[in-house]
Protein backbone atom coordinates (compact mmCIF):
# COMPACT_ATOMS: atom_id res chain seq x y z
CA UNK A 1 0.00 0.00 0.00
CA UNK A 2 1.10 3.42 -0.07
CA UNK A 3 0.40 4.68 2.93
CA UNK A 4 2.52 4.67 6.32
CA UNK A 5 0.60 2.31 8.62
CA UNK A 6 0.89 3.25 12.21
CA UNK A 7 -1.16 2.38 15.70
CA UNK A 8 -2.84 6.00 17.07
CA UNK A 9 -2.02 7.02 20.01
CA UNK A 10 -5.95 7.58 21.22
CA UNK A 11 -7.95 4.63 22.68
CA UNK A 12 -11.25 4.74 20.78
CA UNK A 13 -10.70 2.37 18.49
CA UNK A 14 -12.02 -1.57 18.69
CA UNK A 15 -8.19 -2.73 17.69
CA UNK A 16 -6.35 -0.61 20.19
CA UNK A 17 -5.31 -3.83 22.26
CA UNK A 18 -3.09 -5.16 19.61
CA UNK A 19 0.72 -4.71 19.57
CA UNK A 20 1.79 -3.28 15.88
CA UNK A 21 2.89 -5.48 14.09
CA UNK A 22 -0.61 -7.38 14.49
CA UNK A 23 -2.40 -4.10 13.61
CA UNK A 24 -0.39 -3.64 10.67
CA UNK A 25 -1.02 -6.95 9.30
CA UNK A 26 -5.58 -7.00 10.23
CA UNK A 27 -5.28 -3.10 8.20
CA UNK A 28 -3.54 -4.77 5.22
CA UNK A 29 -5.99 -7.53 5.63
CA UNK A 30 -9.10 -5.67 6.08
CA UNK A 31 -7.84 -3.27 3.02
CA UNK A 32 -7.76 -6.54 0.77
CA UNK A 33 -10.82 -7.70 1.89
CA UNK A 34 -12.87 -4.32 1.62
CA UNK A 35 -11.45 -4.01 -2.52
CA UNK A 36 -12.61 -7.35 -2.90
CA UNK A 37 -15.79 -6.80 -1.53
CA UNK A 38 -16.26 -3.35 -3.39
CA UNK A 39 -15.01 -5.05 -6.68
CA UNK A 40 -18.00 -7.66 -6.45
CA UNK A 41 -20.43 -5.36 -5.87
CA UNK A 42 -19.50 -3.54 -9.14
CA UNK A 43 -18.94 -7.34 -11.02
CA UNK A 44 -22.45 -7.93 -9.81
CA UNK A 45 -24.23 -4.51 -10.62
CA UNK A 46 -22.78 -4.96 -14.39
CA UNK A 47 -23.59 -8.52 -14.82
CA UNK A 48 -27.18 -8.19 -13.62
CA UNK A 49 -28.48 -8.50 -16.82
CA UNK A 50 -27.00 -12.04 -17.38
CA UNK A 51 -30.38 -13.70 -16.46
CA UNK A 52 -32.20 -11.92 -19.22
CA UNK A 53 -29.48 -12.73 -21.30
CA UNK A 54 -29.78 -16.73 -20.36
CA UNK A 55 -33.60 -16.70 -20.52
CA UNK A 56 -33.54 -15.36 -23.97
CA UNK A 57 -31.15 -17.55 -25.50
CA UNK A 58 -33.56 -20.40 -24.06
CA UNK A 59 -36.27 -18.77 -26.79
CA UNK A 60 -33.84 -18.29 -29.55
CA UNK A 61 -34.01 -15.08 -30.00
CA UNK A 62 -30.35 -14.19 -29.34
CA UNK A 63 -29.10 -16.81 -31.04
CA UNK A 64 -30.67 -15.86 -34.40
CA UNK A 65 -29.21 -12.42 -33.45
CA UNK A 66 -25.70 -14.23 -32.84
CA UNK A 67 -26.04 -15.65 -36.58
CA UNK A 68 -26.62 -12.18 -37.79
CA UNK A 69 -23.96 -10.66 -36.05
CA UNK A 70 -21.42 -12.91 -37.02
CA UNK A 71 -22.06 -13.01 -40.48
CA UNK A 72 -21.53 -9.24 -40.14
CA UNK A 73 -18.05 -9.72 -38.37
CA UNK A 74 -16.80 -12.18 -40.58
CA UNK A 75 -17.63 -9.61 -43.64
CA UNK A 76 -16.11 -7.05 -41.92
CA UNK A 77 -12.97 -9.40 -41.21
CA UNK A 78 -12.46 -10.26 -44.91
CA UNK A 79 -12.76 -6.50 -46.14
CA UNK A 80 -9.83 -5.96 -43.47
CA UNK A 81 -7.97 -8.62 -44.68
CA UNK A 82 -8.29 -7.59 -47.92
CA UNK A 83 -8.11 -3.83 -47.81
CA UNK A 84 -4.34 -2.01 -47.63
CA UNK A 85 -2.85 -1.96 -43.84
CA UNK A 86 -1.02 0.83 -44.88
CA UNK A 87 -2.50 3.40 -42.23
CA UNK A 88 -2.13 1.44 -39.78
CA UNK A 89 1.23 1.07 -40.47
CA UNK A 90 2.00 4.90 -40.96
CA UNK A 91 -0.25 5.62 -37.59
CA UNK A 92 0.73 2.96 -35.52
CA UNK A 93 2.65 5.60 -32.71
CA UNK A 94 0.09 7.09 -32.76
CA UNK A 95 -2.65 4.62 -31.96
CA UNK A 96 -0.36 3.16 -29.10
CA UNK A 97 -0.40 6.77 -27.80
CA UNK A 98 -3.74 7.25 -27.95
CA UNK A 99 -4.60 3.74 -26.70
CA UNK A 100 -2.35 3.98 -23.67
CA UNK A 101 -3.65 7.21 -22.95
CA UNK A 102 -7.43 6.09 -22.92
CA UNK A 103 -6.41 3.16 -20.78
CA UNK A 104 -4.61 5.34 -18.60
CA UNK A 105 -7.90 7.52 -18.19
CA UNK A 106 -11.05 4.34 -17.73
CA UNK A 107 -7.44 3.19 -14.89
CA UNK A 108 -8.15 6.75 -13.55
CA UNK A 109 -12.17 7.01 -13.44
CA UNK A 110 -12.05 3.20 -11.58
CA UNK A 111 -9.84 4.23 -9.17
CA UNK A 112 -11.64 7.26 -8.41
CA UNK A 113 -14.95 5.21 -8.18
CA UNK A 114 -13.51 2.56 -6.26
CA UNK A 115 -12.22 5.24 -3.77
CA UNK A 116 -15.69 6.62 -3.70
CA UNK A 117 -17.49 3.77 -2.55
CA UNK A 118 -14.43 3.43 0.49
CA UNK A 119 -16.61 6.70 1.64
CA UNK A 120 -18.87 4.66 2.99
CA UNK A 121 -16.73 2.17 4.67
CA UNK A 122 -15.21 4.81 6.61
CA UNK A 123 -17.01 4.96 10.15
CA UNK A 124 -16.34 1.15 10.12
CA UNK A 125 -12.79 1.95 9.26
CA UNK A 126 -12.25 4.92 12.23
CA UNK A 127 -14.28 2.05 14.77
CA UNK A 128 -11.59 -0.85 13.82
CA UNK A 129 -8.17 1.14 13.51
CA UNK A 130 -8.84 4.60 14.89
CA UNK A 131 -8.06 5.77 10.76
CA UNK A 132 -9.10 6.03 7.63
CA UNK A 133 -7.51 2.56 5.91
CA UNK A 134 -7.18 3.22 2.23
CA UNK A 135 -8.25 0.20 -0.27
CA UNK A 136 -4.36 0.01 -2.07
CA UNK A 137 -1.96 2.06 -3.31
CA UNK A 138 -2.34 5.02 -6.15
CA UNK A 139 -2.55 3.91 -9.67
CA UNK A 140 -3.43 0.36 -8.96
CA UNK A 141 -5.26 -0.01 -12.53
CA UNK A 142 -2.63 1.32 -14.71
CA UNK A 143 -1.01 -1.45 -16.22
CA UNK A 144 0.93 1.05 -18.50
CA UNK A 145 2.20 2.49 -15.20
CA UNK A 146 3.89 5.68 -15.26
CA UNK A 147 1.78 6.92 -18.11
CA UNK A 148 0.42 9.30 -16.65
CA UNK A 149 -0.14 12.55 -19.17
CA UNK A 150 -2.77 12.47 -20.52
CA UNK A 151 -3.24 15.33 -22.87
CA UNK A 152 0.39 14.43 -24.88
CA UNK A 153 -1.17 11.99 -27.81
Amino acid sequence: MAFILYKPEHPRFAFRNLNSTQYKTYAHQYSKAKAGGIRCVYGWMSGAGILGIATDVGKGIVIDYGKRKFAAVCINTGAYILSPAVVVFTNASKIVNIAKSVHSSAAFCFECMEDSTNLAFLPIDLALFGQPIPIGASNRFNLFGNHTDFLDI
